[in-house]
């Protein structure tokens, strides 16, 4: 049974609240990763970056490790 009334319209205010500004946090995420998106297509440093920040590696490119290896437990 649909509810009517003031308790009715202050839920529905309130419901319209909450989704507004979903909506606007939406729209905001939204236009920046569109600004990322135009970014990474127009700008090749910055697309560089990104592929550095996630370790990937140019052609003829090679990764020396200098660390020490890991001591194994001795049981």
């Amino acid at each position: 049974m649909p509810r009517y009334g003031l308790v009715s319209l202050w839920a529905q205010r309130s419901e319209l609240k909450k989704l507004s500004n979903e909506t606007a946090e939406l729209a905001a995420q939204n236009e920046a990763l569109e600004k990322e998106i135009q970014q990474i297509k127009n700008d090749p440093e910055h697309l560089e970056k990104i592929a550095r920040e996630k370790n990937f590696l140019k052609k003829n490119e090679r990764v020396y490790d200098f660390s020490s290896p890991k001591k194994q437990k001795q049981q």
